[in-house]
């Protein structure tokens, strides 16, 4: 399974084996063509837009402990609040189900899409990489504990990943 991370501004040049899954409490609604939270579409690149998994989104009990990186009162992301109860949650998650929705899901846009490549999903997240103060490093943590090979997108975007 290939697994990536990434952040929204990024998906515009995905390809269409490139599958974005959302990982924010509140995703941008562009990422749902502004037709609610369950709608999904395949934008102009051929890329499918608007899947998300609850399991990898911050639960409503984190929102009001993260002030952002400019208000933040910790300079160390590691003590943040925030980021340790999304550790705690993301460390919950059943991986052999998490693992069969994610082979399922890539069934289905293989399908629905016709590519040849093997599906790369790609949790997407606001912040960019420079960004410490980001639910990204959690998930590349947790994910690489749990055996899986996770990395930043690397740009531009080549053939091959």
């Amino acid at each position: 399974m290939n697994l990536a991370v990434s952040y929204f501004y990024q998906i515009r040049f995905f390809k269409p084996y490139m599958i974005p899954i959302s990982t924010a409490m509140f995703d941008p609604k562009w990422f749902h063509q502004n037709k609610g939270n369950d709608f999904t579409f395949v934008d102009k690149n051929g890329v499918i837009n608007g899947i998300r998994i609850d399991s990898l989104r911050p639960k409503m009990t984190s929102d009001g402990e993260c002030y952002g990186r400019e208000k933040c009162q910790i300079k160390n992301p590691t003590e943040c609040g925030f980021l340790k109860n999304y550790e705690t949650q993301l460390n919950q998650i059943d991986f052999n189900l998490f693992e069969k929705g994610l082979n399922n899901l890539g069934i289905v846009v293989k399908d629905l899409l016709k590519f040849k490549e093997e599906p790369l999903f790609v949790f997407i997240v606001y912040e960019t990489p420079d960004n410490h103060c980001s639910e990204r490093e959690i998930i590349l943590k947790v994910l690489k504990e749990h055996g899986y090979n996770i990395g930043e997108l690397k740009y531009p975007i080549s053939e091959n990943y």
